[in-house]
């Protein structure tokens, strides 16, 4: 049964943007270009003709609360920005959180990236690259979101914008730091950097004190990735069940407590090394109160996807643009009548 104070806003929108009621309401505004016209509103929904001076940002504060919630506006009407002397509709209530559709649903691709610089290595992603696949973000108008937007996502309390996507970093090698941070502050893009905490610090990995001034930008989230980077759903040979799962728990435990302790993050994700992962894995994060696990099984993920099953993508040094590109699926089509 359709809710009865949703189908009202329904009627009024279609009664009020029908030819019936829109040209004295119409005129009106022309007659008072200043005045800020509103067709109609209830609890549900605002009808409005748009005014000079008018931007998403502005109504969505208005009648929204914050300018982050511009893209509500936008996504609802389907404009990219606000043209004066135009029929919007702004809804007040999130009426379908899941995002499920008669013609198909939303995903959200989450990115995987390693390295970054000429290394030559396929992990690698050159600087000039990242800085092109960013720059196709911005221009495509997608929307950088964090890790903890996901689990809003997926527990059914939290719609995303259409053109969604989550950036994540794995390992914590040096060129994070140096390559790859300098590039997202250029973009205030948000990211999640998934370390494992016996490279830290070592070798060609950031250290604890470029971990802690990523994550006091806001920008880079800090998350673990393991202790020691095994693949944590093999058992090795001859390891008793009992021993296996000492084993495993403490790659959970000691990462968590690291970062807990260096970084002051809180933790709510863990990267499964290699993408691998089993019941016992799973259930130890739940049990350690993690709200998501992630794979490295490529494709994007709906509001219905398993927590502890996030696919992620991974985009090597070789891809193209036109690589890039197939990786930022954010609805898949499919009938659902």
């Amino acid at each position: 049964m359709i809710n009865p104070k949703l189908l009202t806003g329904i009627l009024l929108i279609i009664y009020f943007l029908s030819g019936c009621a829109s040209s004295p309401a119409l005129k009106s505004s022309s007659q008072n270009p200043g005045k800020k016209i509103t067709f109609a509103k209830n609890e549900n929904f605002v009808v409005l003709i748009t005014q000079k001076g008018d931007s998403l940002e502005s109504l969505a504060e208005k009648h929204l609360g914050s300018k982050e919630k511009a893209w509500v506006i936008a996504d609802f009407n389907d404009i990219s920005k606000i043209v004066p002397q135009r029929e919007i509709v702004i809804p007040l209530k999130n009426f379908n959180p899941v995002q499920v559709y008669s013609d198909g649903y939303r995903t959200i691709p989450i990115l995987c990236y390693h390295r970054f610089g000429n290394s030559h290595t396929k992990l690698s992603v050159s600087e000039k690259k990242f800085r092109q696949q960013m720059q196709y973000l911005k221009d495509q108008n997608f929307h950088v979101i964090h890790m903890r937007d996901v689990y809003e996502f997926i527990a059914g309390r939290k719609s995303l914008p259409k053109k969604s996507v989550v950036i994540t970093i794995d390992d914590g090698y040096r060129s994070t730091y140096e390559i790859a941070y300098p590039i997202l502050q250029k973009f205030n893009f948000p990211a999640t950097l998934f370390l494992y905490t016996d490279f830290t610090g070592a070798g060609d990995a950031i250290n604890w004190k470029q971990g802690v001034e990523m994550y006091k930008s806001g920008l880079m989230d800090i998350q673990p990735h393991s202790k020691s980077h095994p693949n944590m759903s093999l058992r090795n040979e001859n390891e008793s069940h009992e021993s296996y799962k000492k084993r495993i728990f403490r790659e959970v435990d000691e990462p968590s407590d690291k970062i807990r302790r260096k970084i002051g993050a809180p933790l709510h994700t863990f990267a499964y090394p290699y993408g691998d992962t089993n019941n016992m894995i799973i259930d130890h994060l739940v049990d350690k109160q993690y709200q998501l696990g992630v794979t490295v099984q490529p494709g994007s993920n709906p509001s219905f996807a398993h927590p502890y099953m996030l696919r992620r993508t991974m985009i090597f040094g070789d891809h193209s643009i036109k690589d890039f590109e197939k990786a930022l699926t954010v609805f898949k089509k499919m009938s659902l009548k």
